[in-house]
């Protein structure tokens, strides 16, 4: 697919750290893709089990962490004591960080740029810090945005955002002091020893997102900025970016199961479902008390009760091809499955699981799109609240509306590599000048 935009005089060398899951691959390898298409060279820098999907998007890939060496790790930690495991982790990630700073140090050149999401903040700052790479920090979701003034809500912390403002300051300060910075500076001596710099303080707060540009991979309509997010924080939209979008089919039995009668609910609840099994005995009793079909989505076959008719099974089907044949989705919460059904026109309710997740449906729930049900095993709740999303046309309406404004994630990926050469060529002028 040809880029809507023009292609830089200048060929920058991207570095892009991507690791996790789909979730947080998917949009990197998306913004690598704008850019070779551009003339940029890209070095992908992931773990394992993502090489080859970045391989075949053209990147050259470099791997950090081999299927060996984690399986060997979680072993030698599985019958540590807490302490022990805390100290077993941080000393890994201590020889972690430092590995990958003299994996990318030594590419580096006049022509690189460094773009990290959270987990890879202090590996690109402090290479930024050292030889004065250009840097751009992307930002999957607002809960990971440092805010104060309007704190993102997280499942295990969600008192935070109860305290007055002037509390709120002086815990999370507390917090960063006692706990954050600590830990960091444990983490960083052998690295900051390697580059001869000093370690940082005050990390969060201060510190580790890029001082020249933050790309929030969302809209300023899903998460308008607070007042104290950092000022170099630009908002970009989904980036909407599936490898093998083009090639993806649906199954052939779930096609015919679509096909053959009404929209179903599609039941997604992820791999963070405490009970799976009672989940979906409880949403098979949905599923008939309300009339209507089902689609059942898990790869463990064990965790699903005996099926009628009426309902489907299907492992992990393409989710842009499934969405605009549904009429519900019910699923865990990550941002990029809510932009899926956002595109689709597609109401949510969201079973929020940890991190980031209670903070992504509560922007779906104000924005009109979908409900948040805290508790997966609340059969009553989960009933009430499906038939809300089925039968209310303040619902649909905002559903709509929420489709209009997601753009094609060719357009979102073009405006946001714009913004990451136009960092490059800014750094690179200020070079010449000084």
């Amino acid at each position: 697919m040809q880029s809507v935009h023009q292609t830089t005089s200048v060929r920058m060398r991207a570095i892009i750290f991507a690791a996790g899951s789909d979730g947080e691959i998917h949009p990197h390898l998306g913004i690598g893709r704008e850019l070779m298409e551009r003339g940029h060279h890209v070095t992908f820098i992931t773990t394992f089990d993502y090489v080859d999907v970045a391989r075949a998007c053209g990147f050259e890939v470099l791997s950090f962490l081999g299927k060996d060496e984690k399986q060997d790790f979680l072993r030698s930690t599985e019958r540590l004591g807490t302490i022990a495991k805390l100290k077993s982790y941080s000393g890994f990630l201590t020889g972690k960080a430092a590995e990958l700073c003299n994996m990318v140090a030594s590419r580096l050149d006049e022509q690189s740029i460094l773009i990290a999401p959270p987990f890879f903040y202090v590996i690109a700052r402090l290479l930024h810090a050292r030889f004065g790479t250009p840097y751009v920090s992307t930002v999957l979701v607002p809960a990971h945005l440092y805010s104060i003034k309007e704190p993102p809500t997280f499942k295990s912390l969600q008192w935070f955002t109860w305290l007055p403002y002037s509390l709120r300051k002086l815990v999370f300060r507390v917090g960063e002091r006692l706990v954050v910075d600590p830990f960091f500076r444990m983490v960083l001596k052998e690295p900051c020893r390697q580059l001869e710099i000093p370690r940082p303080r005050h990390v969060i707060s201060e510190w580790w997102y890029s001082p020249q540009r933050v790309l929030a991979l969302f809209y300023d309509w899903f998460c308008p900025a607070p007042a104290d997010w950092p000022k170099q924080v630009a908002t970009t939209g989904f980036q909407m970016f599936l490898p093998n979008e083009e090639t993806q089919q649906l199954s052939n039995g779930l096609s015919k199961f679509l096909d053959a009668g009404p929209a179903p609910i599609v039941f997604n609840p992820g791999t963070e479902t405490q009970n799976p099994r009672a989940f979906f005995e409880i949403a098979l009793k949905i599923v008939e008390k309300l009339g209507v079909r089902g689609v059942f989505l898990t790869r463990l076959t064990e965790h699903l009760p005996e099926l009628p008719e009426t309902v489907w099974h299907e492992s992990y089907p393409p989710f842009h091809l499934l969405l605009p044949r549904a009429s519900v989705l019910v699923h865990h919460g990550g941002v990029g499955t809510i932009a899926l059904a956002m595109r689709a026109g597609v109401p949510q309710l969201i079973l929020p699981g940890w991190t980031d997740q209670v903070d992504n449906g509560q922007r779906a729930e104000r924005l009109g799109c979908g409900l948040v049900q805290q508790n997966p095993l609340d059969s009553d709740a989960l009933l009430e609240k499906l038939q809300y999303l089925l039968h209310s046309p303040e619902v649909k309406d905002a559903c709509r509306l929420a489709q209009e404004r997601i753009e094609p994630g060719a357009v979102v990926r073009g405006r946001t590599v714009d913004m990451v050469e136009e960092i490059f060529h800014r750094t690179a002028k200020i070079a010449v000048l000084a």
